[in-house]
């Protein structure tokens, strides 16, 4: 009887409003936090590799172990970091002031990640494991995990949650769109060419790129409000995971993610190389992406009305299918640019629906578990949510550059040899095969959609699963 009289009790204290609307002005600059996330994030994983092999001309390989271990502990991190917030106490609220707290620190720190000294090829490998490690596991994690981990504390409406969410993937790909778009044209006009001589250029564009995040994480912090306060046990760290453990729908996103991860991060890490050496042109990799972006840009904003007819689960596996397919119809005619452009749209209509539903499926899974569990713990759902995905893109990443590395890639030769050549045809194109193909079998799985309902009404009138 105690134990569910502390679960009714929990779950009546004051929570926010279930109804209550959010403005643009909010949303917006929400969204902006997103986009300041992609600044750092698509810089220092994507591009970073590229220029460290074709810039610096450093060992492939290499740099993919180092890849690897950063992403192994960036998932470590994220866990800790979640932990962390669900214990911060500040007047600004749990989430919002780590925005203000490191909006600044993780320019300079993406800056670094660029600023390479010339010390020695083993100077410069450890130089690197320090700036990228400090970059991505310490300071991207420290302000992303309470900056997604807002989005449940903005609103407990599923509808409002469902729009913020839409933000802020709109935001987060117009800085995906930019990014992969501009960023070697950018380096191009700073001076940046082939070999050494373009480390300056890089060093411009990173300066540029970490004061724009800076500004929309400082702007995100003095725009957004954290309306739902649930009073929270002082639970321990590894009582905080097992409840993670429970959440049975959350665990069904996590896989999602996981295998959506594993596959797009390894043909992406190649992505650079795929258009230089069989398109022709690197930059063309920065328009094969923009596609897929402009695509996802016209898709989210008109997708809330097929979510509210069919539910987030459904559109999101619709959406599965779709990358599916786009990605297959590469194989047709992978050589050719126009047909590329072509499956990047269809694969971008996918992605549009796994990237708008992501974080508000999420955020529900936290009603939902402290529902199951009468405890509620937001910090650790969410960041354990992104170690799955980071371990995956950790892991991706480091089998292409390996898978680089041993087929004799070398970054400074303007002709690569046959394996080399094959591998980054196989790791672009067929390796996501597989990954894209177990996301709708997962989502099949997912029950929250049908339950929610239940599941407010239950947590507005002190009620939990045990109680």
């Amino acid at each position: 009887m105690e134990k569910t009289s502390v679960k009714t009790r929990r779950a009546a204290a004051p929570e926010g409003s279930l109804t209550e609307k959010i403005g643009f002005r909010e949303k917006f600059f929400y969204g902006g936090g997103d986009l300041a996330s992609n600044l750092v994030l698509v810089l220092t994983s994507t591009f970073a590799t590229f220029f460290y092999t074709d810039a610096l001309g450093l060992n492939a390989s290499i740099i993919g172990m180092i890849l690897l271990v950063s992403r192994l502990l960036d998932g470590v991190s994220d866990i800790l970091m979640g932990y962390i917030m669900d214990k911060t106490r500040s007047r600004h609220g749990k989430a919002r002031p780590w925005m203000l707290w490191l909006a600044i620190p993780i320019a300079i720190s993406t800056v670094l990640v660029f600023v390479v000294p010339n010390m020695g090829d083993v100077g410069k490998y450890i130089y690197i494991a320090i700036t990228y490690n400090l970059v991505t596991t310490i300071l991207y994690t420290a302000i992303n995990i309470p900056y997604g981990a807002l989005t449940a504390r903005l609103s407990r409406d599923q509808n409002q949650r469902m729009i913020i969410n839409v933000f802020r993937m709109f935001m987060a790909q117009i800085g995906s769109l930019a990014i992969n778009a501009l960023t070697l044209p950018f380096v191009k006009a700073m001076g940046g060419a082939a070999g050494t001589s373009s480390q300056s250029a890089w060093v411009i564009v990173s300066c540029v790129y970490g004061v724009l995040a800076a500004l929309l994480f400082l702007l995100c912090f003095y725009n957004t409000k954290e309306r739902v306060d649930v009073p929270s046990e002082n639970i321990g760290f590894l009582k905080s995971l097992k409840l993670c453990l429970k959440n049975d729908q959350w665990l069904l996103l996590v896989a999602v993610w996981v295998v959506l991860v594993l596959g797009l991060a390894t043909s992406m890490s190649v992505g650079t190389y795929y258009a230089k050496y069989v398109l022709g042109d690197e930059s063309y990799f920065g328009f094969l992406s923009a596609a897929g972006i402009l695509v996802a840009l016209v898709v989210m904003p008109v997708m809330t009305v097929f979510i509210k007819k069919y539910g987030k689960r459904n559109v999101a596996l619709l959406g599965a299918v779709i990358s599916l397919v786009g990605q297959a119809m590469a194989l047709i005619d992978p050589a050719s640019f126009n047909w590329l452009m072509l499956c990047s749209v269809i694969k971008g209509v996918g992605s549009a629906t796994a990237m708008g539903t992501m974080f508000a499926m999420i955020a529900d899974t936290i009603e939902y578990g402290q529902w199951k569990t009468g405890i509620r713990v937001e910090g650790m759902l969410y960041s354990t949510t992104t170690f799955g995905a980071k371990v995956g893109a950790g892991v991706g990443g480091a089998v292409a550059m390996a898978a680089l590395g041993a087929a004799g890639y070398n970054g400074l030769l303007a002709v690569q040899n046959e394996s080399a050549m094959q591998a980054i045809k196989t790791i672009y194109l067929i390796v996501p095969l597989p990954f894209l193909a177990l996301m709708p079998l997962i989502y099949l799985l997912y029950k929250l959609d049908k339950i929610y309902p239940k599941v407010m009404a239950d947590l507005s009138a002190g009620r939990t699963m045990g109680s």
